[in-house]
């Protein structure tokens, strides 16, 4: 009988080596992992499970629960695990048994991954629990110009026409330190437009970091008027799986009207087109809610993905006390949020837990 083999491995070079022959995106390889463990201030870790000479790889992020427990998460973006394609789903809920193991022996509470629409769009398990959330959207850069403007919303069409007429220019540019700090600056401004919450204000080590390891791999689109940088976005490119990713993006709060982001877009696919990549991924809106982030971008293309995350409890006696030490609301407790653990009780919640702590002490 064909056994499981469970391993850490190392987020380096080597795991880039090591996932080459799969199916992979940006948000597989050990740059963007590392500059990711920035944001969820983690550890980068790589799971490699072996079964019937093929591999299952899972590249995560150790945050610390106390001093015996930690969980993972994926990187931020869409993670995912890569798979060798011949493995099936009976195969993979085998593995996934296994992985559940090793990782209760190491330490692990919990499991969560955010799932690629592309490349794990058909993977369903039963091992843990993949839910859906909502849709994404995508532009199939294999068509023709023509057929992409078709696509484009006569709203848009109208944004990037008032664009050129106000001599909005776009510039692709390399990341450079430079270039990060303009792009960190009109994100930020942007971020806080909108009322973001702080997750998302990402600083400038994080650019720093995708800049000294995916260079080559980040398209950075800046839009200019008089020469003075209004709008900048970036996108991720992945030659080998013939991906684009929009990742983020910004417009100086001045210059909204002038909707630089909408000729950034456009120039963005028809350089995709042009450079031979397959798909566009633009993503979807904020938490993949239907809301005005969505209809933005469904107005360049109306073709949709399953936005997906993956979750396992790895220790069911352990998740459940951590959850039990805080004070939630039923809301809280029925929520799709997870580890349920980490979820910020509600204010009314940490309000009546402060009132009830001041009176036991009285």
């Amino acid at each position: 009988m064909d056994t499981v083999k469970v391993e850490f491995s190392d987020i380096n070079k080597s795991w880039d080596k090591d996932i080459a022959d799969y199916h992979f995106d940006i948000y597989h390889l050990s740059g963007w992992i590392a500059a990711s463990a920035i944001v969820d201030q983690g550890t980068p870790q790589g799971v490699v499970a072996t079964y019937k000479n093929k591999k299952v790889f899972l590249p995560i992020i150790i945050r610390e629960v106390d001093a015996e427990h930690w969980d993972a998460t994926s990187t931020y973006g869409y993670g995912g695990p890569l798979m060798d394609k011949s493995l099936t789903d009976a195969d993979l809920d085998i593995v996934l048994e296994e992985v559940r193991g090793f990782l209760f022996e190491k330490g692990c509470v919990s499991l969560f991954m955010r799932l690629h629409p592309v490349i794990n769009k058909a993977w369903i398990p039963t091992v843990g629990k993949a839910l859906t959330h909502g849709l994404t959207l995508m532009s199939d850069l294999r068509k023709s110009e023509e057929e992409h403007w078709s696509e484009t919303q006569n709203r848009h069409r109208r944004g990037i026409k008032k664009a050129l007429k106000m001599n909005v220019v776009t510039k692709i540019e390399r990341l450079t330190k430079e270039s990060a700090v303009v792009f960190s600056n009109i994100y930020k401004e942007t971020m806080a437009h909108v009322k973001a919450d702080q997750y998302y204000f990402f600083d400038d080590d994080y650019f720093f970091n995708l800049l000294e390891n995916l260079q080559d791999r980040i398209l950075l689109i800046t839009a200019y008027q008089d020469g003075k940088a209004i709008g900048s976005s970036i996108y991720t490119i992945c030659k080998e799986s013939g991906i684009m990713q929009f990742h983020l993006g910004g417009t100086l709060n001045a210059y909204i009207h002038l909707q630089p982001s909408k000729l950034i877009t456009h120039v963005a696919r028809n350089w995709g087109r042009e450079n031979n990549f397959k798909t566009l991924h633009l993503g979807g809106g904020v938490g993949a809610n239907l809301d005005s982030l969505y209809e933005y971008k469904k107005g360049f293309s109306s073709q949709e993905l399953i936005f997906k995350t993956y979750r396992l409890v790895v220790n069911s006696e352990k998740y459940t006390e951590l959850v039990a030490g805080i004070w939630f609301t039923e809301d809280d407790l029925n929520s799709n949020f997870f580890p349920l653990y980490r979820k910020s009780p509600t204010k009314e919640t940490a309000l009546v837990n402060t009132q009830t702590e001041s009176l036991a002490d009285t």
